[in-house]
């Protein structure tokens, strides 16, 4: 149920930016357009490995990623902000496949105010990743970083 919840949410007009845009250039826009004011600043790291291999991921393959990739960085926009200047990294990578990492060096989790969100997104984003093949997984210090990494392994005739 949550998982067609989540799904029912997306919002269509974001579809066609990912099958039109490509993967990282409507995640690009997406972060510039909806999310950048939240930080400090915004560094984005991609390959060129990278940008060349991720356009043979299936669009569909690709909204899922996008989609979870999007979510880690409104998780941190929203609850990550502590005292310090608050800065947000983007690594593109591509190596046997596709790694995206979003860091942050905000609060942590664990140390987001009680009640401040379900913790039920990234849980199903994760979800999503494993039905398409690939991983979600979170790394965090409290009051140092959080570090979500996706991932989706593709062998080298894909």
């Amino acid at each position: 149920r949550q998982i067609s919840d989540l799904l029912h949410e997306m919002p269509t007009i974001t579809a066609p930016e990912v099958a039109r845009l490509g993967l990282i250039a409507a995640l690009h826009r997406a972060i510039d357009n909806e999310l950048a004011h939240a930080f400090d600043a915004v560094t984005w790291h991609v390959s060129p490995d990278a940008e060349t291999h991720v356009e043979t991921i299936p669009t569909l393959t690709a909204e899922v990623i996008f989609y979870a990739a999007r979510e880690a960085v409104r998780n941190a926009a929203k609850y990550g902000r502590g005292e310090e200047d608050f800065c947000l990294q983007i690594q593109i990578n591509w190596q046997d496949g596709l790694e995206i990492i979003i860091e942050d060096n905000g609060i942590g989790l664990g140390t987001a105010a009680p009640n401040s969100g379900s913790g039920h997104g990234l849980a199903l984003h994760s979800t999503m990743m494993a039905v398409i093949g690939g991983e979600l997984s979170i790394n965090s210090l409290p009051g140092q970083y959080t570090r979500v990494i996706l991932s989706l392994a593709m062998k080298s005739n894909q």
